[in-house]
């Protein structure tokens, strides 16, 4: 082989190397920069974008204390009360049927009413399935306290108004008690009459829902007995 065509097929296999390393460094910075767009356009994709400014979302757990403990909580309820006043009149036969021993009593007393909440049952609370509404069944409304006032300094006040013995005897000691046990029954009576249990329960249930709306309950129910 003469010089020349040894000088022309090294030349020829000179710049086919040369090609094919250019080949190869283009194709490397093709896929580069396909692989750099690709990035791009993931990274500019909104669901990403969104899903990077928004985490993603947790259960939210409420827990809330049963709302039965919440309702015995406030135990002896006395939701409502009266100031009644009363004349009593007592007489008692001394000598026969002729002579008697009289006593007046001016009795003021309060009435309080109230529902005792310590006898609620648990089944008598119940939260519904989804936990949004309470149903509540109350005990009845009872008089928790009927006394007689006998503080002068109040402006209503127990005291005896009159009392005649015409004999030259001892009193009978037991005829104002007689006369304050009377004033205590006619007391609790009228405020029964009056309507003093209703209005407890009336004011029992609305500070039981507020109770129960207050803990994150939506709605509160009464049930009647």
């Amino acid at each position: 082989m003469s010089p020349t065509t040894l000088g022309c097929l090294l030349g020829a296999g000179i710049i086919a190397l040369a090609l094919l390393i250019a080949g190869a460094l283009v194709a490397f910075a093709v896929r580069e920069s396909t692989d750099r767009m690709a990035a791009a356009v993931d990274r500019a994709n909104p669901a990403n974008i969104v899903q990077t400014l928004i985490p993603p979302a947790t259960p939210t757990i409420i827990v809330r204390p049963p709302a039965v403990l919440q309702v015995r909580a406030i135990s002896d309820l006395a939701t409502a009360q009266s100031l009644l006043s009363t004349i009593v009149e007592v007489n008692q036969a001394r000598v026969g049927n002729v002579l008697y021993e009289k006593l007046v009593l001016i009795a003021c007393g309060r009435a309080k009413a109230g529902i005792d909440l310590t006898q609620l049952k648990d089944n008598d609370v119940v939260v519904t399935d989804d936990g949004k509404t309470v149903r509540v069944k109350l005990p009845r409304a009872t008089l928790l306290d009927v006394y007689l006032i006998d503080d002068p300094a109040q402006p209503c006040t127990t005291r005896v108004y009159d009392r005649t013995n015409l004999l030259l005897i001892p009193e009978n000691k037991d005829l104002e008690a007689q006369a304050r046990e009377k004033a205590l029954e006619m007391i609790r009576l009228t405020a029964t009459e009056s309507g003093i249990l209703n209005e407890a329960r009336r004011n029992a249930q609305i500070a039981i829902e507020r109770i129960l709306l207050n803990a994150g309950y939506e709605r509160v129910e009464f049930v009647e007995e």
